[in-house]
């Protein structure tokens, strides 16, 4: 969620370009971090962060009750998200899971001949793992693929995603039910985290994702707080003893919280409001 201090946002509709900054900067985080989970693409999420960083700022004036400018920020956010942001390049691909494990399938290749260091591997394996999980969302629709982040990764109620959605509690959770067996089992018969008889490893993966360079070697987009803290192997120990359906979820949880370039982003958005 987003968390606005009432005076500041005071402060920004009555001109403070200092106040203005300060908001940007409480919103971006959690704004960019629904967006990469929305888009699973880094500079189609920050795109769509501008925008909706934007889109807040200007209707500051809108606001009536300080206390909650957060929560109405976030249904913003969720709403620019599932509506209105352009197709990202993932979703163009237009890929349901029938296509994305067929890709998977015969994706697959010994890492053994790309002679990287243990570092290199370590994080080539945490970048295949997040980009193969946001991927794996967006195999969704995206009523359904909002709901389930807002249900089951950022852990909402019902009467929470009702209200930042807009639609009544059947419909969500008919939405969030859907999801969830989708994306059970897709993991169940896919990914070797969730389950051991499943056939595709993050390590198998390094080299189609470097041909495609879907990843680079040595690089990583991840928050660098939580580099080392996502091995694949710790994720898969983690949820080895959970419920088929609490799996998938855990393993997706796991995905670090996202940073978007903020300096850059910032300077964008205030440049706007002289």
């Amino acid at each position: 969620m987003i968390i606005f201090d009432p005076v500041t946002v005071e402060a920004a509709r009555q001109g403070s370009r200092a106040a203005l900054e300060e908001l940007i900067n409480a919103a971006s985080g959690p704004v960019f971090n629904l967006a990469m989970r929305m888009l699973a693409h880094r500079q189609d999420a920050e795109d769509a962060t501008q925008e909706i960083l934007i889109k807040i700022i200007t209707h500051l004036g809108d606001l009536r009750e300080m206390e909650l400018a957060g929560a109405w920020a976030f249904r913003i956010a969720s709403r620019h998200l599932a509506k209105t942001a352009r197709l990202g390049r993932v979703e163009k691909m237009r890929w349901g899971f029938t296509e994305y494990a067929a890709d998977l399938e015969h994706g697959q290749a010994d890492p053994a001949h790309l002679d990287l260091t243990d570092a290199e591997h370590q994080l080539a394996l945490k970048e295949v793992k997040v980009g193969c999980t946001l991927a794996m969302l967006v195999c969704l629709s995206r009523p359904l693929r909002i709901a389930y982040i807002l249900g089951d990764i950022f852990e909402m109620t019902d009467t929470e995603a009702c209200d930042i959605l807009e639609i009544p509690a059947g419909t969500y959770r008919q939405r969030l039910r859907r999801a969830r067996n989708s994306i059970t089992n897709f993991m169940q018969s896919t990914c070797s985290i969730h389950s051991a008889a499943a056939t595709c490893s993050c390590a198998r993966r390094i080299t189609p994702a470097l041909q495609t360079r879907r990843i680079a070697k040595g690089i990583t987009g991840l928050n660098a707080d939580q580099i080392g803290t996502l091995a694949p192997k710790d994720v898969q120990r983690n949820v080895a003893n959970l419920e088929t359906a609490q799996r998938s979820v855990a393993i997706l949880r796991s995905n670090p919280r996202f940073v978007p370039s903020m300096t850059a982003l910032v300077e964008q958005i205030l440049h706007q409001f002289p």
